[in-house]
């Protein structure tokens, strides 16, 4: 299978501030859960070929645990301050750069990390273990996605970096996986299919319909 987008997370101050951006930006949710060891806990919102992670911290003792501490998810859950990114990119498919290996605490399984995700400057990007879009999931868990807002697909990414991209970021770029382009601050857009044949643009982590 070729790379594809299984999700983004990105993160925000709390489960309210999670909540607020949802509504603000007219989604709904589709599932929830905490990360046990790893400090953090989650509101998903599934299109029909992947999802919206909002991500906060719950514990920072964990977050900085020596079992977390690589993926610098600390400083990323404090972006505001640090300077870090606050996204990460969950991949299906081939990964198409070299990757270590991180072992979530909440789950058996582990997952390829890119080489270069260690700098918080920079995006998080992975191989996440779902095989399946979110349209395809048996459990029902996407719920009805995004069918009320008439939104389809994430069809594009538009990553704006303050700093010089890693390799696997540029490999992504290179592959038609996202757009890339230098910026003073951190920004990811998404561009959404909509029922109606357009497309519109969510930016992040403003949470806003830019276009």
């Amino acid at each position: 299978m070729n790379t594809q987008l299984c999700h983004v997370f990105v993160f925000v101050d709390d489960r309210a501030a999670a909540l607020a951006a949802l509504e603000r930006c007219g989604l709904t949710e589709s599932f929830r859960r905490s990360h046990a060891g790893q400090g953090t806990a989650n509101i998903c919102a599934c299109f029909d070929n992947a999802y919206l992670e909002l991500l906060w911290p719950e514990d920072q003792g964990e977050l900085a645990s020596v079992s977390v501490a690589r993926t610098r998810l600390a400083e990323r859950s404090r972006w505001h301050d640090t300077g870090a990114s606050p996204f990460g990119l969950g991949l299906r498919g081939r990964i198409p750069f070299p990757t270590w290996e991180y072992r979530p605490p909440f789950q058996s399984e582990g997952i390829a990390v890119a080489l270069g995700s260690e700098d918080p400057r920079q995006p998080f990007l992975f191989r996440s273990p779902a095989k399946d879009r979110p349209d395809q999931w048996p459990d029902g868990l996407a719920g009805n996605r995004q069918e009320a807002a008439g939104l389809l697909e994430i069809v594009g990414l538009r990553l704006e970096l303050p700093v010089g991209a890693t390799p696997a970021v540029r490999t992504l770029a290179d592959r038609g996986v996202l757009t890339l382009k230098p910026a003073v601050r951190h920004r990811l857009s998404l561009v959404v299919s909509c029922r109606d044949g357009g497309q519109r643009v969510l930016s992040l982590p403003d949470f806003t319909w830019v276009e």
